[in-house]
């Protein structure tokens, strides 16, 4: 595979990046039976240049005049305003607004090789101390890890062992459009996985610009957070890379990490929070002991239910039963489960000129537990999604209105707005 990824404009379908072949590392069955995805014999680590969002900078199936001004809206003024509601300045400005913290760490060393937003790694503030403080029981310390964590802001701690096969196999300069190695985690075998719940109010406006708030500030709160607990890590004497979307994929972690189960629409369904949950990962030596991958029913219910594929406009998320198959180079390869289509997906994104929640807004998981009759409903929800009673769940839900969009002027309205 060429080093170089040639020009939009050179590309052609038998020149573009690839994996490096079937996969030779270590197996972990253990995590896979409950990971709501089979892992295969010809499963391949995945290329970051692939990823849609990376084709959107170099593959003419993807990159387009909408696609590009979707990527500078997040830092103009003046692309995207139109006079359609939840699509005016206002809504934009506030969406933009969300974006800040993340931008600002991201670009805090922005150079030549500093250009690729949340997929680039983060520098770390300070180095780690010179000596380590003992730990005399790793069970013990991922409970403080835990409780540190907490009060930097994650909403969901989980602990789990570094999985190589999902770290890329390179990364993509999006500057100067080549690939760039990823870096190695072989000395820090442990990855605390921290998930940041999305506020549920202005999701049910999705799709619209104020409610692309809701992915911007979870990455600008996952951003601090992150810092927060590796550089707590450091100042321990143990080594801590605070990770996004840069070196490897947020799902299977947070699915090992015991924070959730996999769902139809491709994203982490958590107890607490369904699908609205942005996830980070920080890598570390630090000794911790791990948590495991946990059951709640949402595998079978995801076979019957169908709310987030009827729902999705561009027609992104299978119908059907997990499988293997290939909708094109930004999927994995040697993997059976659902798969969104990125193309399909990114393209309506881009048409509306900003991001959409549509699944996140639809699924039955996603609810408001801040007031104790939806605490009390759901836990009725849950255990009918998890027994064979679960067609009677989504029955319930579907009535009683869940799911439901509202016009971006009804949040903009409502008291608290969040």
């Amino acid at each position: 595979m060429a080093d170089r990824i040639n020009s939009p404009i050179e590309l052609s379908l038998n020149n573009q990046p690839t994996g490096e072949g079937p996969y030779q590392g270590v197996k972990h069955r253990a995590y896979d039976q409950a990971a709501g995805f089979e892992v295969l014999e010809d499963f391949e680590r995945f290329n970051a240049c692939n990823d849609t969002f990376a084709r959107a900078q170099w593959d003419e199936r993807v990159r387009s005049k909408k696609a590009i001004d979707w990527f500078k809206s997040m830092f103009r003024h003046d692309l995207g305003i139109r006079d359609v509601e939840g699509y005016r300045r206002k809504d934009f400005a506030i969406r933009n607004a969300g974006w800040v913290g993340a931008n600002l760490v991201m670009e805090r060393s922005l150079n030549h090789e500093r250009h690729d937003g949340f997929l680039d790694d983060i520098r770390e503030y300070l180095p780690s101390a010179k000596d380590k403080a003992p730990v005399d029981s790793p069970a013990d310390m991922a409970a403080e890890i835990k409780q540190v964590a907490r009060v930097f802001g994650a909403d969901l701690v989980g602990i789990t062992a570094t999985d190589d096969r999902w770290h890329y196999t390179r990364r993509f300069n999006a500057k100067l459009r080549v690939e760039k190695p990823n870096a190695e985690f072989a000395d820090t075998p442990n990855c605390i996985v921290i998930g940041t719940a999305m506020p549920y109010q202005v999701i049910k406006t999705f799709p619209s610009a104020v409610a692309g708030v809701a992915a911007g500030f979870g990455y600008s709160k996952d951003a601090l957070t992150l810092q927060s607990i590796a550089q707590f890590i450091r100042n321990m004497g143990y080594k801590a890379v605070a990770s996004m979307n840069d070196t490897a994929q947020c799902i299977p972690y947070a699915i090992q990490a015991g924070l959730g189960e996999y769902g139809r629409h491709g994203l982490v369904i958590t107890k607490e929070f369904g699908p609205r949950v942005r996830f980070g990962k920080i890598f570390t030596d630090l000794p911790l002991s791990h948590d495991q991958p946990i059951k709640f029913g949402v595998k079978e219910f995801c076979d019957v239910c169908r709310r987030c594929s009827d729902a999705c406009p561009p027609q992104a998320i299978p119908h059907g039963a997990p499988q293997d198959k290939i909708e094109n180079q930004s999927n994995f390869v040697g993997l059976r489960k659902w798969s969104v289509d990125g193309e399909k997906c990114f393209k309506f994104w881009t048409n509306q000129g900003t991001e959409c929640g549509i699944c996140i807004r639809v699924c039955p998981y996603n609810k408001d537990l801040s007031r104790r009759w939806l605490r009390a409903y759901f836990a009725v929800f849950r255990r009918l999604a998890a027994s064979p009673l679960r067609k009677l769940a989504l029955w319930m839900d579907v009535a009683l209105g869940f799911g439901k969009r509202m016009p971006p002027s009804w949040w903009w309205k409502s008291r608290p707005g969040w």
